[in-house]
């Protein structure tokens, strides 16, 4: 017995809040669920209102267009009953109302009966008046279909008046049960805190009484205190030995962080060879393209030549009755124009010689000319003279990788404009070419191995990088792509 009463002495304030907040929990359900019960009351009466006016509207314009009254417009007249059977709709099943106001389905059979009610004689309305439009001269004020149209007209006002009524009568009682209920609560609400304040100055006094069986509590923890002191100082020898073990632990960690980096040497010389293998690679690739480009120009090229002007020797030597011989060897003269202006145009991508002649600056901007050739493009270019900047071994590769990129531009972009900028900044030149092309996703394209990617942005940063620099993608789907690289300029160029 004397258990459970000081049960009941701890555990009374946790029951007394959890009942007043119960309490409040109820209060504010109950008043929530009112206050939407009075929402919803108060949407569907000005639905019923605007569903009167609307009726009313339409019955004033109707009666001036079958008076005469040209300038009323009888389709809004129709649209406005039409208006008016959605607003019944809505009021029986919900939506969307006028202002923005959602309405859900009527529930009380009583009400949803006056609504269709209603609705049914919107729709004789709207058929009466659809009757009397077609036929004016019959139907004119004073006949026996106006008098059938004021009557539905009438009912409809009485009975939306009806369903008004009962939902305002519905409406203030629901605030009079609200009020009713917030009253009780807050009478039993008073009555738990004066039980509470009652319950505090009993348990104050409990606690006075506490307070000094705690300090005969405190008398045992000093003693277990000294025992605990015995332990510590087991505690420390254990500590001790844990704190060689992690010493030891340590030396091998230090041994071990050692060769690690004995291992990252290697792979940074191993890394350099690779580099400079690549440099040979990509030389002897130039080496073998060059020959190629002087093949093609001095023997092919020269071949093409001498075939064409044999063929022009032959189309000399032709009789006047031989001009479809002649024809064929016109169309194949020109053929040959083609051929030889590819084999140079081929000869030029291999082992450009306006790079040799008139210097790197000169060579891109060729580059470009060419490039402008390609129709629907535009191209805009701000190119500094960059010839004194780096050595003559670099020219071939800056040429290659900005080769590239406008080359890119051609075959995958489809851009309708193109920037081309070179600029030195402090002690580097600085190459950006944008386009505002169909650009692609970065990430999709990074995640693709070589063989899809292709091997044509892995030779340019390869290349960027021989030569200390290095290079920058952006790119974005419908928004084109940014290629940017910078090479540090050669020691002593102005």
């Amino acid at each position: 017995m004397s258990d459970s009463r000081n049960s009941w002495q701890w555990y009374w304030m946790p029951a007394t809040v959890f009942l007043i907040g119960l309490l409040s929990i109820i209060l504010l359900l109950w008043v929530n669920r009112i206050s939407e019960r009075l929402r919803i009351d108060s949407a569907i009466v000005d639905a019923i209102m605007d569903v009167q006016i609307h009726t009313a509207t339409a019955h004033l314009w109707l009666e001036q267009a079958i008076g005469g009254d040209t300038e009323v417009d009888v389709e809004k007249v129709i649209a406005g009953l039409d208006q008016a059977i959605n607003l019944v709709d809505v009021t029986l099943n919900g939506g969307k109302a006028e202002h923005d106001r959602i309405l859900e389905p009527l529930k009380d059979p009583e009400l949803r009966l006056r609504a269709e009610t209603i609705k049914s004689l919107l729709k004789k309305l709207k058929m009466i008046g659809l009757v009397r439009l077609q036929n004016p001269e019959k139907s004119g004020i004073g006949s026996g279909i106006d008098h059938q149209f004021d009557l539905v007209f009438k009912e409809i006002h009485s009975k939306a008046r009806e369903l008004e009524d009962i939902m305002e009568i519905d409406e203030a009682g629901n605030e009079e049960t609200s009020s009713r209920l917030f009253l009780g609560i807050l009478l039993i609400w008073a009555f738990i805190v004066a039980a509470a304040t009652a319950g505090l100055w009993s348990r104050e006094s409990a606690r006075k009484s506490a307070e000094e069986e705690l300090l005969k509590a405190n008398e045992q923890l000093l003693s277990q205190t000294e025992e605990l002191t015995g332990h510590r100082e087991h505690l420390t020898e254990l500590v001790e030995k844990r704190t060689a073990e992690l010493t030891a632990a340590n030396k091998l960690l230090q041994a071990e962080i050692a060769e690690r980096r004995q291992t990252e040497e290697t792979l940074k010389e191993t890394e350099k060879q690779i580099r400079q293998l690549s440099f040979r690679l990509i030389n002897a690739q130039e080496i073998e393209r060059k020959r190629i480009s002087m093949g093609l120009h001095d023997e092919l090229g020269q071949a093409l030549n001498v075939t064409k002007l044999r063929i022009r020797v032959i189309e000399k030597g032709l009789r006047e009755d031989q001009q479809a011989i002649r024809k064929d060897c016109e169309e194949l003269l020109e053929y040959m124009n083609h051929v030889i202006e590819d084999v140079r145009r081929l000869s030029l991508a291999l082992s450009p010689t306006v790079l040799e002649d008139l210097g790197l600056t000169s060579a891109l901007r060729w580059l470009i000319s060419s490039f402008l050739k390609i129709p629907n493009m535009k191209i805009t270019s701000d190119i500094a003279e960059i010839d004194h900047h780096f050595p003559r071994n670099h020219w071939i590769t800056i040429y290659r990788v900005f080769q590239e990129a406008i080359t890119n531009i051609g075959k995958h972009a489809r851009a309708e404009n193109v920037s081309v900028v070179i600029r030195r900044h402090d002690d580097r030149v600085t190459f950006s070419v944008e386009d505002d092309g169909k650009g692609f996703d970065l990430k999709q394209a990074s995640m693709k191995d070589v063989s899809e990617k292709g091997l044509g942005l892995t030779t340019m940063t390869e290349r960027v990088r021989m030569m200390g620099g290095n290079l920058d993608l952006w790119s974005q789907e419908g928004k084109g792509t940014r290629i940017t690289f910078s090479i540090p300029v050669e020691k002593g160029g102005a």
